[in-house]
């Protein structure tokens, strides 16, 4: 079995690989920091002699064709709506905004929902039929339920309920719905989340750390992002990679999977990852200035970027962050405005916390702190389209009904051309 367990990322206890969703007890019971996070643990050295990476090029069954370093043993238990394998492009407008000719995006946009969440999910929820749940929950802003939602669907859970942030889009209400899920709007998210685990047999598929309740298996599918960059990048990996963060799990997940190519002995090196928020939430980076190991709760959170609007977030991607030698930065609203813009000239059309990557990777070049030499990728998370009322507010909308072709040319500059 190369499944070792689950590992206290703190302490560094270690347990079998059981529905754990609070945290590490030996920490819980010892530490004034409450229970840390826990995650799964891998013989690497099994993995590694038994490895076909060439396998890894393959289109294959989602992101399954990465199962040698996902938890789930059981494959019958696997759960597929066909997500991964998305595409590594240079986004035309970016590149000339920024004069960097090997600027990516990760373009996540692609997915079943439409969100890089369903990753995280077609690990967490084929774990949660694995462990013999047939109910399911999550708290979200959108992109999260909605997906929670396709894949319960997909893996014909009896239940899934659905707590929602009071500004999370209503198409995505009504998608969850559709789905068969229960979608509830609430200000108060945790209370029900934790009542519906402890009291009800839900299974949580939340974030990887315990607040309150953490699930170690969900970002075991973020990782497959940087086993297929490693792939794109013809067996290396970019010397700089920018992700949105909100709980932290966006950054965490690729970096583990950075470092576990490296315990594969398939690279020498890792990216420096930088983490970007918005300036009106921005508890991460406050943290990096201080040189804090935790991550302050920041009050009043406000952004157009509501899916990286929380508050707070877990010390795992700060850790990150660190060891990578990278940061955290944060961007105005009109600079994520501006990266939504240029990536739609581009011909992608992102929800504003996705851009906040662009928008960083933008910053960090116009103030010299990048090189035509550098390969940056960007984590582009999520589609715009799933964000109807943003995109109203964002788009210039110049189309009336039943124009004259006068109208036409003038709006359009075919005043004068006689072509």
């Amino acid at each position: 079995m190369s499944v070792l367990g689950l590992t206290c990322t703190r302490c560094g206890a270690q347990y079998s690989l059981e529905p754990m969703f609070f945290g590490c007890p030996a920490c819980a019971a010892k530490s004034e920091s409450g229970a840390a996070a826990l995650t799964v643990a891998y013989d690497y050295q099994a993995i590694a002699s038994d490895l076909n990476v060439e396998d890894w090029g393959r289109a294959g069954h989602g992101i399954w064709r990465f199962d040698a370093l996902l938890p789930l043993r059981d494959k019958a238990a696997q759960i597929s709506l066909g997500e991964g394998n998305t595409a590594l492009m240079r986004p035309r407008a970016v590149c000339e905004a920024t004069g960097l000719s090997n600027l990516y995006i990760k373009n996540e946009t692609t997915n079943p929902t439409w969100a890089f969440k369903d990753r995280f999910h077609a690990s967490s929820v084929s774990m949660a039929r694995s462990l013999g749940y047939s109910r399911v929950t999550a708290s979200t802003t959108g992109n999260h339920g909605a997906s929670a939602a396709a894949y319960c669907a997909a893996a014909e859970m009896d239940s899934c309920i659905i707590l929602c942030h009071p500004e999370s889009s209503m198409l995505q209400r009504d998608m969850i719905a559709l789905y068969g899920g229960h979608a509830f709007v609430l200000e108060d998210r945790f209370q029900y989340l934790d009542t519906l685990i402890r009291e009800h047999g839900y299974y949580p598929s939340t974030t990887m750390t315990p607040m309150p309740t953490g699930t170690p298996f969900g970002i075991e599918g973020y990782k497959t992002i940087a086993f297929e960059i490693f792939v794109q990048l013809g067996g290396r990996v970019p010397d700089r990679m920018f992700c949105p963060i909100a709980a932290g799990d966006a950054l965490y997940g690729p970096w583990k999977g950075f470092s576990e190519l490296r315990a594969l002995n398939l690279v020498d090196r890792h990216p420096v990852m930088h983490g970007v928020q918005p300036e009106g939430c921005n508890p991460y980076v406050q943290s990096f200035r201080q040189g804090r190991g935790d991550v302050i709760v920041h009050p009043d959170p406000s952004s157009i970027a509501l899916s990286i609007r929380d508050d707070t977030g877990g010390p795992l991607a700060l850790g990150a962050i660190y060891d990578s030698g990278g940061d955290a930065t944060d961007v105005t609203e009109d600079e994520i405005i501006e990266a939504v813009r240029l990536l739609a000239r581009s011909g992608y059309l992102v929800e504003p916390s996705s851009a906040a990557s662009v928008a960083g990777a933008i910053k960090a070049a116009r103030a010299g702190r990048l090189t035509s030499n550098d390969t940056v990728v960007c984590l582009v998370t999520g589609s715009g389209a799933k964000w109807p009322e943003v995109m109203a507010e964002l788009a210039d909308r110049d189309a009336p009904v039943e124009p004259s072709w006068d109208e036409i040319k003038a709006r359009t500059g075919l005043v004068g051309d006689t072509s």
